[in-house]
């Protein structure tokens, strides 16, 4: 055996090396595939943000109810219509985002 500092430093590495030389790698992720899902994420999370801002803002309040007992229940109105607003609001703002940098991404420069 070696008795240099070097030495514990390549058996080290030698030693990771030869626990996953048998495994093969996975494939790298390519620049299309990296795109295409920021793209999709970019439109997606809007969307949704959208449509739930829409669901929350009909909706109004939602009520919950707490029994008294012998058959009566003391009802809260929660307004969720507030949150429905946000969510509008951020979701037409991001897809306005996503839709000027698609706009931004796919002009062809002025040479």
């Amino acid at each position: 055996m070696d008795g240099t500092p070097d030495a514990a430093r390549e058996r080290t590495a030698q030693a990771r090396t030869d626990s996953h030389g048998d495994e093969p790698a996975p494939p790298p992720l390519s620049r299309r595939t990296v795109r295409r899902l920021s793209w999709t994420l970019a439109w997606s999370i809007p969307l949704i943000a959208l449509i739930v801002g829409i669901a929350l803002t009909v909706t109004g309040s939602i009520e919950q109810l707490e029994p008294m007992g012998e058959g009566s229940y003391e009802v809260t109105l929660l307004a969720v219509w507030p949150a429905g607003v946000a969510f509008l609001a951020s979701g037409v703002l991001g897809l306005t985002a996503a839709a000027i940098a698609n706009a931004l991404v796919t002009t062809v420069p002025a040479r």
